[in-house]
């Protein structure tokens, strides 16, 4: 019994450092993998899971075997793709960590997102699509997914409101300037009525 007991306890601790060290694993394990050329690419967002409106960005590792490969960021060029939406990223170097590459940007749409790579690692010609998938990187995710106790309202529905505000503004003068017209006719019309008046019979 005590052997059992012990045994049990064993496999509990190890049910827990393992889903501890699910939870606290680098973002880099959410991203693609992909050996391109003897190189291997790892691409993602920056800080996964990511929701709209968040800082985040294009993350990108390279390494040659063990070896991180430097200077890409002269040499490889990337785009961020939505739909048929399109953004230029310029690749930025991590100082302490040479394999390490990023891009920042604001996701503002949820869904999909495909990140084109091209250029040259080492002199070797590079043309890659890495596009969110459930065996890839993690999606964009709507804000309210992630919002507790109480949802805010999305940057789209806040978009359409402030255009609603706005059109309705831009109407405020137009209604001013056709009641100011108002005013004038309604007093010619009475000037008229009492010159009438005044006429001798």
């Amino acid at each position: 019994m005590f052997i059992r007991a012990r045994a049990r306890r064993a496999l509990v601790g190890a049910a827990a450092v393992a889903a501890t060290a699910a939870l606290t694993a680098p973002s880099a394990f959410a991203h693609e993998e992909r050996d391109v050329g003897g190189y291997k690419l790892e691409v993602g967002f920056i800080d996964e899971p990511v929701f709209v409106g968040e800082r985040s960005g294009l993350e990108v590792f390279v390494h040659k075997g063990d070896q991180p490969v430097a200077g890409l960021e002269q040499t490889l060029k990337a785009q961020a793709a939505y739909g048929s939406s399109t953004l230029d990223l310029p690749l930025s170097a991590d100082e302490d960590d040479p394999s390490h590459y990023e891009s920042v940007f604001i996701p503002t749409a949820a869904g999909p997102y495909t990140f084109h790579l091209t250029g040259s690692i080492e002199g070797n010609p590079i043309d890659e699509r890495f596009t969110s998938s459930p065996t890839g990187f993690d999606e964009v995710h709507d804000l309210a997914s992630g919002e507790f106790p109480d949802q805010l309202p999305s940057i789209v529905d806040v978009a359409a409101q402030a255009q609603k505000g706005e059109d309705a503004a831009g109407l405020v003068p137009v209604a001013i300037g056709i009641g100011i017209v108002g005013v004038v006719v309604g007093l010619v019309s009475l000037g008229v009525a009492l010159a009438g008046r005044r006429r001798p019979v």
